[in-house]
């Protein structure tokens, strides 16, 4: 087996749990290596450390599988996705849809696997971890008992390694729609064409925290709505009026199709556009909302972008308090994890004093359980919710 040194100051990064192995942190490579193949990370003097697999075409050369000393083969393949799943089972009292394995939180890194209904989306986000490909098909077949596998490998981070995007069936079959049930509400999933792997399902406990202050006079504006994940709670919690607002016009169709499927009578619409153009426009219309959640694309890939997407959520929030109603609440989410919860809490504040504004905090949540937050690993938060108030004075 090939060895990879890595330089001395680097070898506690490893052994504090840390998954990536940079081309920049290696000293030196004992043998041949290429995309794929299973290599030892040892110390300067030829210590063990860890094992992991090759991606020549990203910065993270190597991808840590475990700081034991044993042999990556089926059954550890098998092992790592059944604990996975088996950790999730409770989540099937409240939902049907959970994501099933969590890339380095799960620790194979690379690999998401999301579980809707009766079907899967599987998503292999670089080519190195491709190389367990056939024994995580059947690893799934297993444990998770799907009807049909469908592959959604067409990530952003396979172009960056200059690899191709891969989407298709894998395993038995997939339907035009499959229903999800979560806290209540159905939502119909498509798996091919779906926004990430189908749905949104990092959002779970963001829609149960809003839950509890949606009344029969809430009007409820959802920004970046996807396919209504808030907009169906806002609905199903019994809110006046509903309008969902995002520019691609699949995701809003979606919005009308889950309305439908709920059997929802209430006012609700949708705005297909860009947002801040849209925003603006309500605010020149005059319109008023209780409660409003933001909710954007990513948006930055890189540290050095963070001022980028400070001024992203302070140009948001202005616009945004402009119509929200006194004693409204704002809901500022973001899922890039290069944006803190600090810079949230920072730009919220800014803005809200720009728009005379006084704010409490409501409060504050993360990604769900099935998005596992390894401390070791900073890069597994990534979805941080700041929930505020306007207070009347």
């Amino acid at each position: 087996m090939s060895k990879i040194i890595i330089k001395k100051e680097k070898e506690q990064k490893i052994l504090n749990f840390y998954p990536n192995v940079y081309k920049d942190e290696i000293k030196d490579v004992i043998g041949n290596v290429k995309t794929g193949d299973i290599v030892d990370v040892i110390t300067n003097d030829m210590k063990f450390l860890a094992k992991g697999y090759v991606t020549e075409g990203t910065s993270a050369f190597v991808r840590i599988l475990t700081t034991k000393d044993e042999k990556i083969d089926r059954k550890f393949i098998f092992e790592r996705i059944k604990n996975a799943y088996e950790k999730r089972k409770h989540l099937l009292d409240e939902t049907n849809s959970v994501r099933a394995f969590y890339s380095e939180a799960d620790f194979i890194p690379g690999l998401i696997i999301d579980k809707f209904d009766k079907y899967v989306s599987i998503q292999f986000r670089n080519s190195g971890v491709e190389v367990f490909r056939q024994d995580i098909i059947e690893a799934v077949k297993k444990y998770l008992k799907p009807k049909g596998i469908y592959e959604r490998s067409d990530v952003e981070n396979r172009l960056i390694e200059g690899v191709e995007t891969k989407t298709g069936i894998i395993f038995g079959e997939i339907p035009e729609r499959t229903i999800m049930v979560d806290n209540g509400v159905k939502y119909n999933i498509d798996i091919v064409d779906g926004q990430k792997t189908g749905f949104f399902l990092d959002q779970r406990d963001s829609r149960k925290f809003i839950a509890k202050y949606i009344n029969n006079q809430t009007r409820f504006l959802d920004v970046f709505s996807s396919s209504g994940g808030f907009s169906m709670a806002a609905l199903k919690n019994g809110a006046k009026e509903v309008v969902a607002m995002d520019k691609d016009s699949h995701a809003l169709e979606l919005c009308y199709e889950n309305y439908k499927l709920n059997e929802f009578t209430a006012d609700f619409s949708t705005i297909e556009g860009d947002a801040f153009l849209m925003l603006n426009s309500l605010a020149i219309r005059n319109k008023k909302f209780d409660i409003i959640t933001l909710d954007p694309p990513s948006l930055i890939k890189k540290k050095t972008e963070i001022y980028k997407g400070r001024d992203f959520f302070l140009d948001l929030c202005d616009k945004s308090f402009k119509l929200l109603e006194n004693g409204g609440i704002l809901g500022v989410i973001t899922c890039a994890y290069h944006i803190g919860l600090q810079d949230l809490i920072e730009v919220t504040r800014m803005s809200a004093s720009k728009n005379n504004k006084l704010l409490s905090v409501l409060g504050i949540n993360y990604q769900p359980e099935d998005h596992p937050w390894i401390l070791h690993i900073p890069e597994t938060l990534y979805l941080k919710a700041l929930w505020v108030k306007v207070e009347e004075r």
